[in-house]
């Protein structure tokens, strides 16, 4: 009896292995959907091939196993052309060992096809709980007709009768075992759709609140300085510090906006070949007034490597970082940007001597509405400036101590071209 209970569970595990590992591996892999529509049915057909060649007793006549709960389930789940398929791999597969066995199976497995396609409807508009329970019937039902009909066509041997009868028993439990899972595993994968869908809805609509937010405050001050405009009695400086202020902050308002379609939409639009050095020498220009007014020393070693990207992007990307570092030392300091290669990389570091973060909020970086600057920040930028280093396929590293500094290395790839010179040339090149 023990080595009856053994090849069950070996029809079982046959049985469960694409129960278990064939939707997961759908959901986690890229795969085409014909080819998914396809693979489970192809995975029941072949369970059912090693049931019959694996089965828990045969004699001259009969074979005993559980093939009938692939058949079942690949019917009912999968409609009529699965039902079709599966039954003439079962009737043909079972002809190859001959016996009176061979007819039982073919009656048991046109009854099994012709029955799966009048429920299979009615069965996938069922809960989950009466599901299982009609196909542990259904499958009771066929274990019991096929018995029958063995007894009927030529009388089973007292040999076959202990098996025959854990057999009635053994396939509907294992058909409600199987199907209690597949629910199981469905169920789960199905509300683990929802989580996702429901975490992406929720950081949509708080980045649109934060949005919204940053965008009404400079807005409405700027409305209030053009309001105060309307006043006769100002004199022309007041004018002209209330009219720079109001562009200030509308000036703001559109970095701001300008910030979030960068992080909505990363990707490049007009790729072309960047020399490194001279994009970081024109937004260095551009930051200098700032570097300057806070007492910030910009000392560089650049070498023209070339990449490939967008140059309003990358350059932005640039300004964001820098920024943000030379901000990072208001007392003073000294901004290093050093360029070199590693591992067939443009390696740009960018580092500060200002106030330095904490490893929490180096973990944080990156995340929508997350500032160091407390009122003063968005929280956009470093998040536009992640968005774009991995559309280009590059990566960022960020080290940083609590008053020593910070220390930004962007690694992105070098341009074709440069794998293209010889030694010698690539030598002089980094040398320049």
């Amino acid at each position: 009896m023990l080595s009856i209970l053994k090849d069950f569970l070996l029809n079982l595990f046959f049985i469960l292995i694409p129960i278990f590992i064939v939707p997961i591996w759908i959901e986690e892999k890229n795969i085409p959907k014909h080819i998914k529509r396809h693979l489970l049915t192809v995975c029941f057909a072949l369970v059912i091939v090693l049931c019959i060649t694996i089965p828990v007793s045969s004699d001259q006549e009969f074979i005993f196993d559980l093939r009938q709960i692939p058949l079942w389930l690949g019917s009912l789940y999968k409609g009529a052309a699965t039902s079709v398929f599966l039954c003439f791999v079962t009737i043909g597969y079972r002809s190859l060992f001959g016996g009176t066995g061979f007819l039982v199976t073919a009656i048991t497995s046109l009854f099994i096809m012709v029955t799966s396609i009048a429920l299979a409807k009615k069965f996938l508009t069922l809960s989950s709980k009466h599901r299982v329970l009609l196909a542990a019937a259904l499958c009771a039902f066929s274990g019991t007709l096929s018995v029958v009909l063995a007894q009927t066509f030529h009388r089973i041997p007292s040999s076959s009768s202990d098996i025959s009868l854990a057999y009635l028993s053994v396939q509907p439990i294992c058909m409600l075992i199987t199907c209690s899972l597949k629910e199981m595993i469905y169920k789960n994968m199905a509300l683990r759709k929802r989580i996702i869908r429901a975490e992406k809805m929720e950081a949509v609509s708080h980045l649109a609140a934060s949005i919204s937010h940053e965008i009404r405050n400079p807005l409405t001050a700027a409305r209030g300085f053009m309001q105060l405009l309307e006043q006769h009695h100002l004199s022309p400086e007041k004018r002209k510090q209330y009219v720079r202020i109001a562009i200030e902050e509308l000036d703001r308002a559109e970095a701001i906006i300008t910030d979030y379609l960068t992080f909505a939409k990363p990707a490049p639009e007009s790729v072309e070949k960047l020399n490194v050095k001279t994009e970081i020498e024109r937004v260095i220009d551009l930051l200098r007034p700032l570097a300057n007014m806070n007492s910030v020393e910009v000392k560089t070693t650049l070498a023209p490597f070339t990449i490939t990207g967008e140059r309003e992007k990358f350059r932005q990307c640039l300004l964001n970082i820098m920024k943000n570092a030379i901000e990072a030392m208001p007392n003073g300091g000294v901004l290093q940007i050093y360029v070199s290669i590693e591992k067939q990389h443009v390696l740009i570091r960018i580092s500060d001597t200002g106030i330095g973060m904490t490893k929490e909020q180096i973990e944080r970086l990156g995340e929508p509405y997350f500032t160091t600057k407390g009122i003063k920040g968005t929280g956009l930028g470093m998040m536009v400036v992640y968005r774009i280093i991995e559309s280009m396929n590059g990566t960022i590293h960020i080290e940083s101590e609590i008053h020593k500094g910070t220390e930004v290395s962007i690694y992105l790839p070098l341009s074709s071209n440069f794998h293209n010179l010889t030694n010698e040339e690539k030598k002089l090149f980094m040398a320049l």
